[in-house]
């Protein structure tokens, strides 16, 4: 089995780390734009080969795309004429019912001519604050969820095939969805994203006038701004893409601190609202 990594940052070098130490069987290529991670990743056996083309996946039998979200669905474009019959193209976008309608759309139109690539939409509920190679791990996908969100054509032993891969990292797989993976990822990763970078912002700006504040900070405000220095390249493309489920879940988020502001000055209201969090 021959696995092409296109994309090597966090995802994409703790993956190809991964399928390393999880098989000898499987043959590792790493495509990316940075030499010195390309390099890195051949001299830490992270990876079989290294290119910084995407023809290297002419005879790779998956091929995962690990970039920025906006940049899944032009490179699958590329990807269609490259890639061999029966090969198939996943991802690990942050965001999936955008990327599984355009993708559909260039399946069918591509079908016509006999040249379509088969698609399987996947996310690895995983991360960290870190960027880059420099900071990907083989344990970062260990008993962390994999949601796959479908395939294109419908295909259960494409699917199959992207569940086993991820298996193989350790990883637990979860199947939604695509819109209902949209839906639930703004509450619980998309958002407390946005908090933590809106509430940094705010922190920055109180330090710029009063430098003492850095002697007063601790770990209940370093764990709410963690987050917080994750890669805007990223997270952009992503709050973009899923717009409106991030709006919802921001006005229900702001309807509750008014109310939090509304009753402050009340102990027993606050410790009320307090206690009704916490159920």
């Amino acid at each position: 089995m021959k696995i092409a990594v296109i994309g090597l940052g966090l995802i994409g070098g703790s993956l190809c780390k991964a399928l390393k130490s999880a098989s000898k069987n499987e043959r590792i290529i790493a495509i990316g734009r940075k030499k010195d991670a390309l390099s890195a990743a051949i001299k830490m056996k992270a990876a079989d080969e290294a290119s910084l083309n995407l023809e290297a996946v002419s005879d790779a039998d998956i091929i995962v795309i690990a970039t920025p979200a906006d940049n899944i669905v032009p490179i699958y474009k590329k990807l269609i004429p490259i890639v061999k019959k029966g090969a198939i193209i996943t991802d690990a976008g942050g965001i999936k019912e955008p990327i599984e309608r355009q993708i559909k759309s260039l399946y069918r139109f591509y079908r016509k001519s006999g040249h379509a690539a088969a698609y399987v939409g996947a996310h690895p509920m995983s991360g960290k604050e870190s960027n880059g190679f420099a900071n990907s791990e083989s344990g970062l996908f260990k008993n962390a969820n994999v949601v796959i969100t479908g395939s294109i054509p419908k295909s259960l032993k494409n699917e199959n095939a992207i569940e086993k891969m991820w298996r193989q990292t350790g990883a637990k797989i979860v199947k939604m969805p695509s819109k209902k993976h949209d839906e639930l990822v703004a509450l619980t990763s998309h958002l407390p994203h946005l908090m933590a970078f809106a509430l940094n912002k705010i922190y920055k700006d109180k330090r710029n006038k009063d430098k003492q504040i850095e002697k007063i900070v601790a770990g209940s405000f370093y764990s709410a701004i963690r987050v917080a220095s994750s890669s805007a390249d990223m997270w952009a493309p992503i709050f973009s893409a899923n717009d409106k489920q991030i709006k919802k879940n921001l006005s229900a988020f702001i309807k509750e601190l008014k109310n939090f502001e509304t009753n402050l000055s009340s102990q027993t209201k606050t410790k009320k609202r307090i206690l009704n969090a916490q159920k």
